[in-house]
């Protein structure tokens, strides 16, 4: 009689491993019976993600009853929940909605100097300048530079400028592409992980997502996106999202001490 417990307990066992193991599912995205690539495909419990290509097709791990958060740009924000149908089949077709934009009326107008004068409102209004006003260096002629260098094209060029150039120009621009460089990735990662990605996994405030990611350029957070180490990135900022000062929970604890 043990002994045939003992089987019949091995055999469940089994078989509950093998319900929770995670499979590769295939599904496919649709929009009005066209399929769209660019879909963003997010494993909520196993935090994986992937994409759906030209076909609109993509493959992700899941077990039943995980929850996949589908999202694009021009999508409307979807969760869809993974059956015993699904894993049966490994297969599973995603239909969503495209999103409707709604923009506000906006005037532009012509930006005014504090000095210029409306004409509708004062007519025969006095000049105001440097002048009228009597300021002590109305009438000051600024000094010329005379200390000027000759350079090989025959230009003479300013001493004083071209130090500057060369030590502040340069160091300026190179902190600029640096820049430049470091928001083109962080909003490259944003894209790829989709905003409900870390609003809804990690837990971050939607207007807090890019100090988020600015705050962890230091852990290597680019350089593991360019080198296409997309579990490696996602555990980093896991981590990183624990001891977060943009966190929901954060916002929540200020708001209740208030």
């Amino acid at each position: 009689m043990r002994k045939w417990l003992l089987v019949l307990f091995s055999c469940f066992s089994c078989v509950v491993i093998a319900q929770n193991t995670p499979k590769i599912i295939t599904g496919t995205v649709f929009i009005d019976s066209i399929a769209t690539q660019d879909v963003h495909i997010i494993n909520k419990k196993l935090a994986i993600g992937a994409v759906s290509n030209e076909n609109g097709r993509f493959e992700i791990l899941a077990t039943e009853n995980n929850v996949l958060l589908i999202s694009h740009l021009n999508l409307e924000y979807k969760e869809v929940t993974i059956t015993k149908e699904h894993m049966k089949t490994k297969n599973i077709v995603v239909f969503v909605d495209s999103k409707t934009h709604m923009l506000e009326e906006v005037v532009l107008e012509k930006q005014k100097s504090i000095l210029e004068i409306d004409s509708d409102i004062l007519t025969n209004a006095p000049v105001v300048n440097a002048s009228t006003l009597k300021l002590p260096y109305a009438n000051v002629t600024p000094t010329k530079d005379e200390k000027t260098v000759k350079i090989a094209s025959g230009v003479a060029v300013s001493l004083t400028g071209l130090i500057n150039a060369l030590n502040g120009t340069n160091k300026r621009k190179k902190q600029l592409k640096k820049i430049t460089i470091e928001d083109k990735s962080i909003e490259k990662i944003r894209k790829h992980f989709t905003d409900g990605f870390f609003i809804r996994q990690l837990k971050i405030k939607k207007e807090h997502i890019n100090q988020f990611l600015q705050a962890c350029i230091s852990k290597g957070i680019i350089n593991l996106y360019t080198k296409d180490k997309v579990l490696e990135l996602t555990a980093v900022l896991i981590e990183n999202s624990k001891t977060s000062p943009y966190l929901l929970e954060n916002e929540n604890i200020r708001v209740t001490k208030k």
